[in-house]
This record gives C-alpha cells, sequence and structure tokens, in this order.
C-alpha cells in the first residue's frame, strides 16, 4: 500500500512537497522520476518483496510506473509473462503489473484480482495511463483544466500545487443530502475522482484526455446469470474461502478486523480455519446501544484467536487528528472509530481483512428490508404511522424508533431508488434549501434516477455510490492515517457478479437480511452471532455534540461561517432544537461541524 502523485511538467520541488503529504501513506521509503514533460512521486508501505527492489517509481525501458495497491493473483500472471520471455528483478506485484501493460496494453487490468491506483508513464509517446481498482478501493484524484494534467491518491497533495481552488457547489450540496460527496465529483472544481473501474490516458502530445471503462458491472452479472441458481449458490462459498485466503499474501504481519458482526466474522472464522495464532481486533463504546465488544469476543473464543480490543476513548484531540486530516468534508462519523480501531490494529499488523462491501452484495441494509415493507405496506396505516412518530420522546440512541418510523413511512409513492436514498439522506431537501440558502440545489441535480423497480438496482445504486466514495473511502482514510493496508474480501469481483444474479429471496427472506451469507456463516460461527440484531459500525454523534465544548464551538461561532455557503442563523436554530430535544438533528449537526472545521483547517488564509 503505498501513495502515488504526478504531473504533466517538470517541478521537483512541488512533486517532493506533494509526496510530502502522503507519508503517513508510506513511510517506509520515497522515491521520484522527473523529465521535461513529467514528475511523478512515490511514497511505500512495505508488503511484498521489502527490499529496495521493491522500490517506485519502477523503471523498465521507456515505461515508469508509480503504484497503490496489491495484485493478489500476480504469482500467476507472473507464470505467464516468464513464459512470454520475460525476466524479473524482484519479486514485487508491481513489477508484474508493468509488464503485464507492455504485454497486453490497456487490457491488462481485466486479469488482475485486487486493488489498485496507478500510473505508467511513457516518456517516449510521453503518454499517462491510469487505471483504478474496479469498485474503488483504492482512490485517485485528478486534476484537469485543459492544460495542466495533476493525479494523486489524496486531495491533500493535489491542493499543493493550488490551495484556492473554487468550492463546487454540486459536491457540497451531495455532501449535505448524502454526507459524502459522489460519483467523480470532489469539493473542487476541475477536481475529479477517476470513478471505479476507468481507465484514463492523458497525452502529452496533443494535449488530450480519455476516459474508458473497462468493468461493466450490469454485464458480469448478465454472464453468469447462464449458470443454473443452485451451481451458482455452491460456486459462492468455495470462491467467498479462497478470496479471503489469496489477501493473506504478504512478507508481513496479516490480522483482521472483528466487530462481532457476520460480516467480520465469517472472514475471521475463515482465516482462523486455516491459519494458527491469527490476530482479530475490535474497538467498543461506553455507550451500550452503540457496543458490540461482547460478540467479538465470542467470535473470537469460538474460532480461537488471538484477540485484541480497546473501548472507545473519545477527546478533543482525536477529533482534531482524524476530522482535521480530512482533505474534503466527509460526514461519515465511523471513521473516528474505525480509525482507532486501526490504530491499535496497527500496533500488531501491517495487513489487516476488512468484512466491508458484504452488505451491499449479499443484502444487509435495514434500508433493504424498508424496500420489503414498504413494497407491502398498506397505504391506509402510513398517515397513522407518520402521526405516532411525530410524539414519540427524543433520544440518542443509535437509530431510534422515532427516527425508523419517520424513514419508513415518507416518500412511499416515489421511485424506489429516489426512495431508498431519502432513507440515507442528513436532511430532507426543504430543510437543506434553508441551511444553504443561495447556494442549494435541487435531489434532481445532484443524482439521475431510472425508473427502475427491483431490489438488484437499490443494491447497484449503493455499490455505485454509497459503497465507492463513503465506505471504502472511510477504510482507507482511517487505516492509511495508521499506515495500515486495509483488504477487502466481499469485493472479490470472482464473487460480486455471482451474488448480485441470484434472485431476490437470496438476499432477503421473510424479511431476513443477508439470508444467503448467514446461511453460509452456519458453518463458520455461532448461531447466536448470525441471529442476533444487526447494529452497524457507527459514533454516539448526538452524544458528543452535547457533551464535546470543541464541537459546539464549531456550530455555535459565527467565525467558523464566514465562509458563507451555510445560514448561520438556520444551523442556530437546528443545534437548539437538538439541545432542548426538540428533535433530534444529530446527523446535519454533524455535517455542519466537519465543514466548518475542514474550512477552518484547510482553506482559512
Amino acid at each position: 500500500m503505498c501513495g502515488i502523485v504526478g504531473f504533466n511538467f517538470s517541478d521537483k520541488k512541488l512533486v517532493k512537497k506533494m509526496n510530502d503529504r502522503l507519508i503517513h501513506r508510506g513511510p517506509d521509503g520515497e522515491g521520484f522520476y522527473v523529465d521535461r514533460y513529467a514528475s511523478l512521486g512515490h511514497r511505500r508501505l512495505s508488503i511484498i518483496d521489502l527490499s529496495k527492489k521493491g522500490s517506485q517509481p519502477m523503471k523498465y525501458k521507456d515505461y515508469i510506473i508509480v503504484y497503490n495497491g496489491e495484485i493478489y493473483n500476480f504469482p500467476d500472471i507472473k507464470k505467464d509473462l516468464l513464459l512470454k520471455g520475460y525476466s524479473f528483478n524482484s519479486n514485487t506485484d508491481t513489477e508484474v503489473l508493468l509488464y503485464s501493460y507492455i504485454e497486453w496494453g490497456e487490457s491488462c487490468v481485466n486479469r488482475f484480482n485486487g486493488m489498485w491506483a496507478f500510473c505508467i508513464y511513457n516518456k517516449k509517446e510521453k503518454s499517462y495511463f491510469l487505471s483504478r481498482d474496479r469498485f474503488g478501493i483504492k482512490p485517485l484524484y485528478y486534476y484537469w483544466d485543459n492544460k495542466k494534467f495533476i493525479f494523486a491518491s489524496e486531495l491533500k497533495a493535489v491542493t499543493e500545487w493550488d490551495n484556492d481552488l473554487k468550492i463546487n457547489k454540486k459536491a457540497l450540496n451531495f455532501y449535505f443530502y448524502q454526507k459524502y460527496i459522489g460519483d467523480d465529483l470532489t469539493i473542487y472544481e476541475n477536481v475529479y475522482k477517476l470513478k471505479p473501474g476507468y481507465n484514463m490516458i492523458y497525452k502529452q502530445k496533443d494535449n488530450t484526455l480519455k476516459l474508458s471503462r473497462y468493468y461493466d458491472i450490469n454485464a458480469e452479472i448478465d454472464k453468469v446469470k447462464n449458470i443454473p441458481v443452485n451451481d451458482r449458490v455452491k460456486k459462492i462459498k468455495s470462491i467467498l474461502i479462497d478470496a479471503v485466503m489469496v489477501r493473506l499474501i504478504s512478507d508481513v504481519p496479516v490480522g483482521s478486523f472483528l466487530s462481532g458482526g457476520v460480516d467480520s466474522s465469517v472472514i475471521s472464522a475463515i482465516i482462523a480455519e486455516n491459519k494458527k495464532d491469527f490476530d482479530t481486533f475490535s474497538i467498543g463504546f461506553k455507550e451500550k446501544s452503540y457496543d458490540e465488544l461482547e460478540y467479538s469476543r465470542i467470535v473470537s473464543d469460538y474460532i480461537n484467536t488471538k484477540h485484541h480490543y480497546k473501548y472507545l476513548e473519545m477527546d478533543e484531540g482525536i477529533i482534531r487528528l482524524v476530522i482535521g486530516s480530512l482533505d474534503e468534508p466527509f460526514g461519515d462519523s465511523s471513521i473516528i472509530p474505525t480509525y482507532l480501531l486501526s490504530k491499535i490494529t496497527r500496533e500488531k499488523v501491517t495487513v489487516s481483512l476488512s468484512g466491508d462491501a458484504a452488505d451491499e452484495i449479499f443484502g444487509g441494509y435495514d434500508t433493504y428490508k424498508a424496500y420489503k415493507i414498504a413494497e407491502l405496506m398498506p397505504k391506509i396505516i402510513i398517515k397513522p404511522l407518520r402521526l405516532f412518530s411525530k410524539i414519540l420522546p427524543v433520544s440518542d440512541r443509535k437509530l431510534n424508533l422515532s427516527f425508523k418510523i419517520k424513514k419508513m413511512t415518507s416518500n412511499t409513492d416515489i421511485n424506489i431508488i429516489k426512495r431508498h436514498l431519502n432513507w440515507m439522506e442528513q436532511i430532507d431537501e426543504n430543510e437543506r434549501h434553508r441551511l444553504l440558502d443561495r447556494n442549494f440545489m435541487g435531489d434532481k441535480d445532484l443524482i439521475s434516477i431510472d425508473n427502475v423497480k427491483d431490489f438488484l438496482s437499490i443494491q447497484l445504486n449503493d455499490i455505485n455510490y454509497y459503497l465507492a466514495e463513503d465506505i471504502l473511502k472511510k477504510v482507507d482514510t482511517a487505516s492509511m492515517l495508521n499506515s495500515l493496508e486495509a483488504r477487502v474480501p466481499y469485493l472479490d469481483y470472482r464473487l460480486v457478479p455471482l451474488v448480485l444474479s441470484l434472485p431476490e429471496k437470496y438476499k432477503i427472506k421473510y424479511f431476513k437480511t443477508k439470508w444467503l451469507l448467514k446461511k453460509i456463516a452456519l458453518d463458520f460461527i455461532p448461531k447466536k452471532i448470525i441471529n442476533r440484531k444487526k447494529r452497524g459500525f457507527t459514533s454516539p454523534v448526538s452524544i458528543w455534540i452535547k457533551n464535546i465544548d470543541f464541537i459546539n464551538n464549531f456550530l455555535t461561532d459565527k467565525k467558523y461561517y464566514e465562509h458563507g455557503f451555510i445560514n448561520y442563523v438556520y444551523a442556530e436554530k437546528l443545534l437548539n432544537d437538538h439541545l432542548k430535544a426538540v428533535r433530534d438533528n444529530s446527523r446535519v449537526l454533524w455535517l455542519i461541524f466537519v465543514f466548518n472545521y475542514w474550512w477552518h483547517t484547510n482553506r482559512k488564509k
């Protein structure tokens, strides 16, 4: 795991400054390549082949590569390349990736099982080939104004070139709508994310930038639908086991996150069956409705791992560190426990497997259950339920009853994707208009919604938006702040289309989510873990807002609203209603706090 930077002109000082901003991504070394038409930088976190032979930028003839990620099947690809006459100077996947591009061109990425963001510069052709993995596990940002082409693993490296970039108002609205910035947007104009499953070519000679999609998940789902359903179901378990095992390849210690939920427990159990003295890690909360530590200990005892855990001790310093590290506003508060989990994990290992993406692939979210309920809910009971939700007391507990009923009964007669997004929204459209005032953009301008009716369309929407730019971004940011590599077995490209192609009943059955995964889990973990209520990995934000003065400061002091993007008077009303327990506004208040703190840290002159 590493950090990469580069641009289409020569500047040794700038490439060094950009690279220095990514030292947390690669504390084990740095490297540079600079000529008249290119400047490339690399920060190294040594995982495979720890020798100097694995250093980057790596060169071969006219080709230079900077690369962030892991290709788990690189030994098999290496065998094919050896047969074609290539000789290798290292034992790295980097060298295999570079030779694969030379041999097979852009299509080489279709051979890779892994996660990646890389750039290969051809100094003879003065061209750049960049690629991001199929599902967006690894980040890749780029700036383009028809003259300057700049790329990096994180936005904070791009802003070393220009710290006065204009705010993208569409991205601002997306953030306050869904708590993250989706699609290819970033908080800045002219700066974009290379979307998952895309390649990009920049040619210096004619100054052109071309994007091409190499992975189409819908097409992959259609391919496997030719396989009988029973055969697909049988294959899923064996592929999942192999997906876990190939992700153990490493020359440094490997562990696993273990929350005590089904997803991470299955991953940890598969490893424990094949590896002795395996380390697992979890974090706990003192607030009981958020705490899952007892379940992680039950699983650890059952599968016999060396379990390490700590209770979350929230203080101002941790908030400053984590939120201050964000290079654009990001409102998923679970990044803080994910950071702390990564911190205790890094004390023992350099690589950890994660249970992320199982909910999107196997159908695990409460919103998916809500889809089924909404389809069957008689319209006559919707209005009484709405009235009932208004008289319920406000609670600091996670996903309290009032919140669930309000979400369940709103917008039941609209497009299912829109309904799903409204469940996920942090503040409704009318209130967002009041909060952002003249900076407001409506929902229809933020996301295109097809007229679809099936459950798969909801899953694909989450995979393309929520998974890529919230869940995976959170895990990458939090783990890399601790120089920890996180690997995601549920996103093995062989597994994802197989599971998604199955009929709905294999995902949600009798209003029970992740039906197939839970059936597989019976072979690995205790029934009491499989059948327990899902909690998810979230934070007690409502309590933090009420008890941490530092957060309250950034919500109440007018000087933190000098940016002019948020209506201070309405923000003040939201806070007062929250503190008086008139209404739980913790979700949007957290977004306001994060934006204000991000602006103050990154933009204030």
